[in-house]
């Protein structure tokens, strides 16, 4: 982590959920499918660009890879 990262704590009255609750998870999803696109080229050296990571694809990859 960055030497220069500072937590913030931000209060803006209510929000528009459930008893003025407001999401603040949903970022944490955005990585998800890069990290496991990387895992998956990392483990058999197939690069997959699209979504959904399907086993399919993957082995499409594999056989594009060598040669059929």
């Amino acid at each position: 982590m960055s030497a220069d990262f500072r937590s913030v704590t931000q209060e803006q009255g209510h929000g528009p959920g459930p008893f003025g609750a407001k999401g603040m998870g949903e970022g944490g999803m955005l990585p998800v499918a890069s990290a496991i696109a990387n895992a998956i080229h990392d483990a058999v050296g197939v690069r997959i660009t699209e979504l959904p990571l399907s086993p399919e694809r993957v082995l499409a990859g594999l056989a594009a890879k060598n040669g059929g």
